[in-house]
């Protein structure tokens, strides 16, 4: 019979058999009048492989399970001193291996449930927590001019690529919480200073302070007595790499500013623990 008959028999494809042929897993036919002529092994063969390749044992498990069989009642086994017990291993690391994927998937179950849940509630699928993603949405309808839109949205951006990459404290998501509307109101002063709003000005190093100073003030004033308890569960090592990550994103006129403002940060944080 022909390739594409051997294929439809075993229920794939004219490809799959190609494919077969190159892993060594099913031998190439003789060829008779210009082709390659399959016959029944052929099809027992193929039919074992996709049965195997079906129950999840990797491709390069198959070819030891087949040859291994008793007495290579295919006709082609190579080795028919294989031992049983290496075909039992290969189920069982084939078991484990389907175990690691079940969890994952489990995972990203409960994951698409979570993101399933946001968007019935009809708010942005995002890695934020919905306290961050609300407070960086209150912060954009109150600003009153381009500037401070664009100061509030940099943070945003950074915040939520920060949580994309794990590259952010999860503990951070608390300082946005419990928000009253006295400390939003700080937040936005706080915006309102860092919106440029005289491009190409260089800002001065007392302007880099108070800015910086502004934010810690800010996170102090949010969290009360929390605030070091909460830094001493911080890790340093990932806020530090937050703390680059905000500089690194943020337009090279902001450098500077960004870098005052992530050590100041990232400085209180240290002290708390200390």
């Amino acid at each position: 019979m022909q390739v594409k008959e051997l294929a439809e028999l075993a229920g794939t494809t004219v490809r799959a058999v190609r494919h077969y042929h190159h892993a060594g897993l099913l031998p190439v036919p003789v060829v008779r009048d210009g082709r390659r002529d399959y016959d029944l092994r052929h099809v027992a063969r193929l039919s074992r492989i996709r049965w195997l390749a079906q129950a999840g044992v990797p491709l390069s498990r198959i070819s030891g399970m087949l040859d291994a069989q008793p007495g290579g009642h295919d006709g082609w086994a190579e080795s028919e001193g294989v031992q049983h017990a290496s075909v039992v291993a290969d189920l069982q690391a084939t078991v484990s291996t389907l175990d690691e994927q079940l969890e994952r998937l489990q995972e990203q179950r409960k994951q698409v449930v979570r993101l399933l849940a946001v968007a019935a509630r009809g708010e942005h699928l995002s890695p934020m927590p919905a306290a961050v993603t609300s407070f960086y949405d209150d912060m954009e309808r109150r600003a009153d001019d381009d500037g401070t839109r664009r100061a509030v949205r940099h943070e945003r951006d950074f915040m939520e690529l920060a949580f994309y990459r794990g590259d952010i404290p999860p503990e951070a998501a608390l300082v946005y919480e419990t928000f009253e509307e006295s400390r939003r109101s700080e937040s936005m002063a706080v915006f309102d200073r860092m919106a440029d709003r005289s491009p190409g000005a260089v800002p001065s190093e007392q302007e880099l302070e108070e800015i910086a100073a502004a934010v810690v003030a800010r996170i102090h004033n949010q969290l009360g007595p929390a605030f070091e308890p909460l830094a001493r569960s911080v890790d340093l090592e990932l806020a530090r790499r937050a703390a680059d990550l905000y500089v690194q994103v943020g337009r090279r006129q902001d450098r500077r500013r960004n870098r005052a403002v992530a050590d100041a940060v990232v400085g209180a944080v240290e002290a708390a623990r200390s």
